[in-house]
């Protein structure tokens, strides 16, 4: 009888023990830490990530010009469209995103609400925004951009990572808090949580050996059907531009099933663009230009 109990002790101590070394390592006593604690060890770590990113460099980047391939998803992990792109941001929120390809494609969810819009074969579609403000240039010409989808683009710009850590840190009501150590894409992180007065829900999980982001982590609720919503951006293959860390490869997940993959062939940082680059104006241009063009090509070709 002593020797079965025994056994069994064994057995259930070596279960215990194998359990444990199949879960997500938890961060060591960070579940005694006072709250100040906590916020104290989030803020260090996010000032780690900073400096991995480029420090200076990176907090003193005005506008970006990139260039490469969008890969979008549908509902069933079908790829819809693998599109070439050049985004130009100038900090915080102007952006000008320009699709332009051979031949017919749809553009849908990259700008998360929007609805699905169309390149003409040899066209071009182009969407700019500025702050709260949008328009769009496709093959109907100029007009201005849907509410809401003007509403989803100021969304993301608030709650977007970049602009949390170079501006949004030392705002009011802004908090963080340590939240323990996880295996996120088979490395080992640690994960900040981070609220604002708008009672968003913004999580970081921090690759431990180089200090750079792997994951941002968007958390909302209607606030009239209470249903959640988590988009979850993914960072991959970091290279050094002009003194930053820019990742090569970021995909986008919404409730799990991922959206859109974003493939970068180039980025250059503070090139000084012109803000009429972000405006309907230079919309108009760009489509005079192409119906001048289109008149050419029909012209020679006669």
């Amino acid at each position: 009888m002593r020797l079965i109990l025994r056994a069994t002790v064994c057995l259930v101590l070596l279960l215990g023990l194998a359990a444990a070394k199949g879960r997500p390592a938890a961060a060591q006593g960070d579940e005694d830490l006072l709250p100040e604690q906590s916020a104290a060890k989030a803020k260090a770590i996010l000032q780690q990530v900073i400096s991995a990113l480029g420090g200076r460099a990176f907090l003193n980047v005005r506008d970006s010009d990139c260039t490469g391939r969008l890969a979008q998803f549908g509902h069933s992990g079908q790829m819809l469209a693998n599109t070439p792109f050049r985004e130009l941001w100038l900090l915080p929120a102007k952006n000008r995103m320009e699709y332009i390809t051979k031949g017919e494609h749809n553009i849908a969810g990259y700008l998360l609400g929007a609805d699905r819009l169309s390149i003409v074969q040899g066209g071009v579609l182009i969407t700019v925004f500025d702050g709260d403000r949008g328009w769009i240039l496709d093959k109907s010409g100029v007009s201005s951009q849907p509410e809401g989808v003007i509403k989803s683009f100021a969304e993301q710009v608030k709650s977007g990572m970049n602009n949390m850590l170079r501006s949004r840190m030392g705002e009011d009501g802004v908090e963080f808090r340590y939240a323990g150590t996880d295996l996120v894409d088979l490395k080992e992180a640690e994960w900040i949580e981070i609220s604002d007065r708008d009672h968003r829900v913004l999580r970081m999980a921090v690759e431990k050996s180089t200090h750079l982001p792997l994951r941002w982590v968007v958390a909302t609720r209607d606030p009239e059907t209470r249903a959640r919503t988590e988009i979850v951006t993914s960072y991959t293959q970091f290279v050094s531009v002009d003194g930053v860390q820019t990742p090569l490869s970021v995909s986008r997940a919404q409730n799990g099933s991922q959206v859109s993959q974003i493939f970068f062939t180039g980025c250059k940082y503070n090139s000084n663009l012109s803000p009429q680059l972000f405006t309907p104006a230079s919309l108009e241009q760009r489509s005079s230009q192409a119906t001048k063009k289109g008149y050419k090509d029909g012209k020679d070709n006669k």
